[in-house]
Parts: structure tokens; sequence; C-alpha cells
């Protein structure tokens, strides 16, 4: 299995990438950019700006978010879970510091790797806006009103993503 074909595999098991076709995913594993992360180093820090999603290819990291100053770790990823697609998909500054446990492979997905996807296949944005709105309803679950607020985030989302990727 040549690199590219590993990273497809990784991608494909991705559920925001779930839309894509086979040769939509090798596209977008072309233009993925692998990183090495010590353990204790710093992938992402909070409020920084960013255009890039990253999926751990393999190793840990710890998702940290400031309490008063303080960084309280509210999650750690392993292989096949991803981070920071709201960056990659809306622009939005980064809202968790994402730290290494231990040496951590991962793969970095750029706006561009997404936007030439975009463009050829315009109906993904809005798979994806549904992907990314139903994992905000799963963390914030319980809500009678999250059905609702899903179909409405969605689509505010879907026209945040067209607009940051310029879409019609």
């Amino acid at each position: 299995m040549t690199l590219e074909e590993q990273i497809a595999d990784r991608l494909s098991a991705v559920d925001i990438f779930a839309p894509l076709s086979t040769e939509e995913l090798r596209q977008l594993a072309a233009a993925t950019v692998g990183h090495v992360f010590a353990p204790g180093e710093t992938l992402i820090r909070a409020g920084d700006e960013g255009s890039s999603m990253f999926v751990v290819h393999n190793g840990r990291v710890q998702v940290q978010v400031s309490d008063n100053g303080t960084a309280r770790p509210v999650a750690v990823l392993t292989e096949g879970n991803f981070f920071g697609e709201m960056a990659l998909f809306t622009g939005e500054p980064r809202t968790a510091s994402v730290v290494a446990i231990e040496e951590t492979e991962v793969l970095e997905i750029g706006h561009d790797a997404m936007k030439h996807i975009f463009e050829t296949n315009p109906d993904l944005a809005e798979s994806i806006s549904w992907t990314i709105a139903e994992r905000r309803a799963s963390l914030a679950a319980g809500s009678q009103q999250v059905a609702q607020a899903s179909i409405e985030e969605s689509a505010g989302l879907l026209s945040t993503i067209k607009r940051f990727f310029g879409l019609r």
C-alpha cells in the first residue's frame, strides 16, 4: 500500500469525509500534509487563526480549553479522530488547544485541498455541514430542541462554508 493509499484509507474512516467518493478521497490524500509532534508539543493553540483541520494518524493528543487562564483537558483523541474542522470549513479561530501526549503523527487538510473538492462536487458542502451540525448536536445532546437547532445550524453552517470557499 502506498503512502497516499494509506492516507486515503485513514481519511475514508473519518465520518466528516464519508460523503467523498474514492477518487475525491485520493485527491484529498494527495494534498494532505503529514506532521510529527513530540510529547508535550502544542499542535494548535486556542484563539489562533487557522484554515486547516487535522486527523490523528498515529499517537494521542489532548484537547484543552482555557478555564480562567488554566488549561483544562476535555478529551483525548487517538488514531482516526479529527480536530480543527471548524477552522477548515468556516475560518473560525481555533476554539481549543491540542497538545501531543506521545509522539504523534497528524494529517493536515488545508483550505485549498477542500476548495478543489467542493468545486468539483458542490453538494458535498451540504453533507459536510450536516455532519458537523450532528457532531455538535451530539456534544450538546439531551436537549429537546436539538433536532430543530441542528437543522437551523446546518443551514447556517452551509452558508458559512459556501461563503468561506466562494461557492454559489
